[in-house]
């Protein structure tokens, strides 16, 4: 959300629109962005098995997050995953997933400019083998199925806000939405009329 330049923020847009139509096709339920990132891996970067269930900012906002989502009392923000690998030339920096009953063997993902992966990181646990050669760059977008938990589209200045204490200050309900995915389903013509008025706008 901090990215102003327009023509990153279309390519960013490009694949997430690509995995919410992935995700759409594999499951039949909507998701909506919850968090984007370009991340720089700097040598001896290293991440170990976790899943995606929270963002390290909703850890710091709320510490006992972790402990409400473990026992059910709060869902989890997130539940897909996509990383895109933006650069190739560094040693080391693989994404793999331990031996599990999914990958008897684990996994490891080789690493090519331009491509990605995307999986449900609120069940595989994954992590990154120490980057040992030149910085990793990757994209990284994690998808929820709560609208209440998208984040915003539009740039934001102040470096000190992030997904979660911007929007405070959005001016944005969703009940406020001109339809939504059960109001199509309820009522085609109230649909008709959302694209209606769009061609006119």
């Amino acid at each position: 959300m901090h990215i102003k330049n327009e023509y990153i923020r279309l390519l960013f847009q490009k694949v997430q629109n690509q995995c919410i139509g992935e995700i759409y096709k594999a499951t039949g339920q909507v998701f909506h962005t919850e968090m984007a990132t370009i991340t720089r891996w700097h040598i001896g970067g290293v991440q170990d098995p976790h899943l995606d269930t929270f963002s390290n900012d909703e850890v710091r906002e709320d510490p006992s997050i972790e402990t409400k989502v473990h026992s059910g009392d709060t869902p989890p923000s997130r539940e897909w995953t996509v990383i895109v690998y933006l650069n190739d030339d560094y040693n080391g920096g693989e994404t793999y997933f331990p031996p599990t009953d999914y990958y008897p063997f684990g996994h490891q993902v080789e690493p090519e400019v331009g491509s990605g992966f995307l999986f449900q990181g609120i069940y595989h646990g994954h992590g990154v083998f120490k980057v040992r050669r030149a910085p990793r760059h990757t994209m990284a977008i994690w998808f929820t199925a709560d609208i209440n938990k998208a984040m915003t589209e539009r740039p934001v200045d102040d470096l000190e806000h992030n997904e979660i204490t911007i929007k405070q200050f959005l001016d944005f309900e969703v009940s406020d939405a001109l339809y939504n995915v059960e109001d199509i389903s309820k009522d085609p013509e109230r649909w008709a009329e959302y694209k209606r008025i769009s061609k006119i706008s």
